[in-house]
Parts: C-alpha cells; sequence; structure tokens
C-alpha cells in the first residue's frame, strides 16, 4: 500500500467534496489503486469560520504550510486565476502533481501549465473542469486514441440548460426562470458567467485543445448568451419540431483544416441526441472518423459530481499522460454569417402576421427557400430558412412591414444545419 499525500487549496462545495469523498470512498480507491490518499492540509482564506470537526486540524492560511505538510498532490479547488495560477506554478516546482477543476485556468493559461507540468516532471489533470462528473477529457484522451475527432458539441452549462427548459415547459420569461434558477442555488447572484456564455466557452476552449490538438484563445470563441430568448420563440421553435439549446461547437474540417469554435443559442432537431438533455444536466456529442459517434451525459456541477472527477484523476495519477503536440497558432473559421440554416423569429410585437402556410407562400415567392413556418397565437412567426445570408434581414423587414430589432436568428444544427452547409463551402474553397 502506497501513502500519498495531499494538499488541498480551498474548502467550498468543490473542496469539501473532495475531502469528503477521499474518505467515504477510502476502501474502493485502496481496492482499485493499491493506494490511499490522505489529505494532510487545507488552505482556506478565513481559518475562524467553522468546519467540520475532521478538517480543523489541517486549516492554514498559509500556502508554505501547505508544501511543508509532506504533500505529493496539489488539488486546486480555488477558482479563478490568481491566487490559483501562482500556487499551482511553485507547486509544480516543488515537484508536486496538480489537480484542478478551475475552467478559467485551464482555458487561459492550460498551454503553459502543461509545459510546466512536463519541465518538472509531474502531471496536471483537470477532468472536473469540463462536465463536471462526465469523463469527456479522459474519453478524449486515453480512449479515443487512434481517432480523428471532427466535431465536439455539447451543452456544457447546467443553469443556462436548466433556464431553457423551464422557459420552454412553463412559458414563462427569463427573467422569471432566473430568479426561480437563483432560488434553488443553480444560479448566482451575479449570473453573467453563466447566461452570457462565458462559462462554456472555457468549457469548449478546453474540449478543442484536447480534441483538434490546438490552442484556441478564449477571446478568439464565438460568443452570445440567452438573455434574448423569449417564451413565445421557445414556443415556435417547439411547433416546429426542434428544441434550442446553449449549444457549445467545435469543429475541425479536415485533419489540418480551419477550426470553428462558437457558443450560441442553437436549435437542435428533437431527434439529436442533445435535444433531450435537460434541467441542470450536461451532455457532450463526440463525433469520429471510427467511432462515428458518442455520447456523455450527466451532471456537470455539485459538490459529489465534481468531487468524483478531482479523485478519478487523483487514481488516474500512475497512468501516462498521453503526449501530443499542439498548434499554438491554429488556422481560425471566421464566424459563418453566410449559408446554413437558420431560424428567424419574428417578435410578438409585429402586426399583420398571416397564417403559416400563407406566410410560407409569400417567402417562397420572393425567391427564398422555407423549411417550416409557425404562427403564434401572440402574434409572433418562426421560419426556418436554407441557405441563409445576411440579406435576408432587410429582406424580411421591407417586405412583411418589420422592424429589425424586433427580428432574431439562430443557427439549426444538425445534418440539414449551418455544419454542413459550412463543410460543403470550405471544401469547395468558399471560405
Amino acid at each position: 500500500m502506497k501513502g500519498i499525500g495531499v494538499g488541498l487549496l480551498g474548502f467550498g462545495t468543490v473542496g469539501a467534496g473532495v475531502f469528503h469523498a477521499l474518505r467515504n470512498q477510502e476502501d474502493v480507491i485502496l481496492k482499485r489503486t493499491e493506494s490511499t490518499f490522505e489529505v494532510r492540509a487545507v488552505l482556506v482564506q478565513n481559518a475562524d469560520k467553522k468546519r467540520v470537526k475532521e478538517v480543523e486540524p489541517l486549516i492554514t492560511t498559509r500556502f508554505d504550510q501547505v508544501m511543508d505538510a509532506d504533500v505529493q498532490v496539489v488539488v486546486e479547488a480555488i477558482g479563478g486565476i490568481e491566487p490559483a495560477r501562482t500556487y499551482i506554478e511553485q507547486a509544480m516546482v516543488a515537484g508536486c502533481h496538480i489537480v484542478t477543476a478551475n475552467k478559467e485556468l485551464v482555458a487561459k493559461h492550460g498551454p503553459e501549465l502543461e509545459r510546466l507540468a512536463r519541465n518538472n516532471g509531474v502531471q496536471f489533470l483537470y477532468e472536473a473542469s469540463v462536465g463536471g462528473g462526465i469523463p469527456v477529457l479522459g474519453t478524449l484522451l486515453h480512449l479515443l486514441k487512434s481517432n480523428r475527432i471532427y466535431r465536439v458539441s455539447g451543452i456544457l452549462n447546467g443553469t443556462t440548460n436548466y433556464i431553457l427548459t423551464r422557459m420552454a415547459d412553463a412559458g414563462v420569461s427569463f427573467d422569471q426562470i432566473l430568479a426561480e434558477a437563483q432560488e434553488k442555488g443553480y444560479a448566482e447572484a451575479d449570473p453573467a458567467a453563466d447566461v452570457d456564455g462565458f462559462d462554456a466557452v472555457y468549457k469548449l476552449s478546453i474540449l478543442g485543445r484536447l480534441a483538434f490538438g490546438a490552442h484556441i484563445p478564449v477571446p478568439e470563441v464565438r460568443r452570445k448568451g440567452i438573455r434574448d430568448v423569449t417564451a413565445a420563440e421557445l414556443e415556435l421553435i417547439a411547433r416546429l419540431g426542434y428544441r434550442l439549446k446553449l449549444l457549445a461547437v467545435g469543429e475541425q474540417y479536415g485533419e489540418m483544416g480551419p477550426i470553428s469554435l462558437g457558443v450560441e443559442p442553437t436549435l437542435l432537431p428533437s431527434s439529436h441526441p442533445l435535444a433531450s438533455v435537460n434541467g441542470v444536466h450536461n451532455a457532450i456529442h463526440l463525433e469520429g472518423d471510427l467511432v462515428q459517434d458518442v455520447t456523455l451525459v450527466g451532471q456537470g456541477a455539485g459538490e459529489k459530481p465534481t468531487a468524483s472527477a478531482v479523485v478519478e484523476d487523483l487514481c488516474n495519477l500512475s497512468l501516462p499522460v498521453p503526449r501530443r503536440s499542439l498548434d499554438e497558432d491554429p488556422l481560425l473559421l471566421p464566424a459563418a454569417e453566410s449559408g446554413g440554416t437558420r431560424f428567424v423569429f419574428l417578435n410578438p410585437r409585429n402586426t399583420g402576421i398571416l397564417d403559416a402556410d400563407t406566410l410560407r407562400q409569400r417567402l417562397e415567392s420572393i425567391g427564398l427557400t422555407v423549411e417550416g413556418t409557425a404562427v403564434s397565437s401572440q402574434g409572433g412567426a418562426g421560419l426556418i430558412l436554407r441557405r441563409w445570408d445576411p440579406s435576408f434581414a432587410s429582406v424580411l423587414v421591407a417586405e412583411l412591414g418589420l422592424d429589425l430589432s424586433n427580428l432574431t436568428t439562430r443557427p439549426v444544427f444538425g445534418s440539414q444545419g449551418v455544419q454542413a452547409d459550412q463543410q460543403q463551402q470550405v471544401g469547395s474553397g468558399a471560405v
């Protein structure tokens, strides 16, 4: 039996979950790894805060005392960039392995931290930074080595998935469901990181690096949140046979081709594996040349799921980390403004919207390719248009007598959606 000392940075939801998981699962871990993990120091900001009896003797407010506690692994559960980054770098130089759930840090500084880990002969593991308890990074690193991954798509934020699910089911406003999510503890008092898409962008940046072997800086990832989604829009989307999700999509067009990463509210056909993932659950859909497609679904946050991912990383410290070259300057595909399929929402404030069949005929008579139309009892309308071009917005405004501010467009994802059209454009040299 091998005893491994652990220094725990932070004792919030994640830190406490890791502490209790290591104690409660000790027999399982010992049986499967022939090792035990003992938390020997816990770094906190406020040492006077009352905590469980077992952890109180381990509490310190000084990082140097953590490093003096005979630890071989540091688990970072502080969050944010600093002081987490400084602590991790100092621990690596001192010869400690690192396990973290810090998505922002890994997304923004992952490549240099991985280099520092290699240079010091230690491991830098971060399974819990994406998808909570869903083992997606381990799947990419260890179980799909022979595959060329060409698309990663996912619901990577439980807060926004809960809000969109409840809005669609209850037919009420974004503000009402956001307040409900905050009351239940699913959303922070300041929900911007979730509802504006930042959280999902961090996770997608990490997924893109592992899937495509390229570092895509966070500012280069397209981002659009869900604040402008309305219940009337969701009603029309459902009538047309789709679900709206805050979808993160990463694609590479050809083995060495351009990469596209983006997070935005996107329509999914009801038959798509991600369309039925509701509530606070997360899901990741991987598509590769050999495996074809794999969908992983689970809880993307919370004490136990996140602690599970951290502890699994601890148990996997003995596994070799796959070596992979990293393209630091990948060719990025700009946001697609033309081509593809789009959902167009005509706000209920518009007047004079015709019935669905007449609306379709009217738009087809001016040369638009209409796949579906639906008219709401509240007066709005929804359209599915093929081969979208930005100029269509002004055509719709002029033809239907609309105010441009009352028109919203969303991408449609699927075999007949925007991605298929983008691939065709790349193949033909149009992009």
